[in-house]
């Protein structure tokens, strides 16, 4: 929905509405002691992103010793938990909240590409944060080093958008790069950082190389789902996302659907997937 869409039928414009929940997810922190850093949209430091673009969410780090206070602040206020980590995304990352008013959060307690424990990335993070001011609340946002890296690490998972790529890689200067560079080693992101900025042929022998080629590249869902299980560390990890791959995601058909999936509606979508994967493996046999 556009700003005047918004504005003509008495609803807050979407900008408005991310600023402003952006504050009242630091009101709530503040009030908690819980530790988090902003991210993206309102959050992004000047310069580091082309101007006239829009955020249509909320993006939060949230140090994650103090994950269960924050979801307990967000419930509280009447925020409900949409997806959970484990079907959020690839990397099991992120969980979404849905508010009437506010709209969505997204919770973070990692971020993509980065290797290391997610506490200690939290603390490398927010080093040399910065408070920034959204909607007139001071909230801490990484500092410029650390938003140049998320924002190239975004555009690399989102397919290799040239926009942030712009904006936080190709303009900066030698000195800032090598910063960069140098943090990204601290954090394990090297083959995440060289899939957005064009380097990731230099890591062709990596666990992570096919799951970060297939984001920039993209491919079939099986590509995806062999990239996965190429990038999963142990013998369990692999495990359950062999399980995972054969079940249908119920939090991406509600979110779809717009309401809690029916069981013939959860049956109907597994008929669906199994026969594409059918399909799928019926033409790769062809070709061959």
């Amino acid at each position: 929905m556009t700003q005047q869409a918004s504005a003509a039928t008495g609803q807050m414009p979407i900008g408005a509405r991310v600023h402003l929940a952006h504050a009242v997810v630091q009101k709530l922190a503040d009030d908690r002691g819980i530790d988090l850093l902003h991210l993206k949209g309102p959050a992004v430091l000047p310069g580091l992103r082309a101007g006239g673009r829009q955020s249509s969410d909320v993006d939060v780090l949230v140090r994650p010793s103090h994950l269960h206070l924050l979801v307990t602040a967000l419930e509280s206020v009447g925020f409900e938990q949409r997806t959970d980590f484990a079907t959020g995304s690839v990397f099991a990352h992120a969980a979404n909240w849905w508010h009437d008013s506010w709209g969505w959060v997204d919770v973070h307690v990692s971020w993509p590409g980065v290797t290391i424990d997610a506490e200690r990335a939290f603390e490398v993070l927010s080093r040399d944060s910065v408070q920034h001011p959204i909607a007139h609340r001071a909230c801490p946002v990484p500092g410029r080093t650390a938003q140049r890296l998320v924002l190239v690490l975004h555009a690399a998972r989102s397919g290799g958008g040239t926009a942030d790529i712009e904006g936080s890689w190709t303009v900066a200067d030698p000195e800032e790069r090598a910063e960069v560079r140098g943090l990204t080693a601290e954090l394990g992101a090297e083959v995440a950082l060289a899939a957005g900025i064009g380097e990731l042929e230099l890591h062709r022998g990596a666990p992570t190389y096919a799951l970060w080629h297939q984001f920039v590249h993209g491919g079939s869902r099986l590509d995806e789902w062999r990239a996965r299980l190429t990038a999963a560390t142990g013998a369990r990890a692999k495990a359950e996302l062999l399980t995972s791959a054969l079940r249908v995601n119920r939090d991406h058909l509600r979110m779809e659907l717009g309401h809690p999936p029916t069981r013939q509606e959860v049956r109907a979508r597994q008929l669906r997937r199994l026969r594409r994967a059918v399909d799928e493996l019926s033409r790769r046999v062809g070709r061959r």
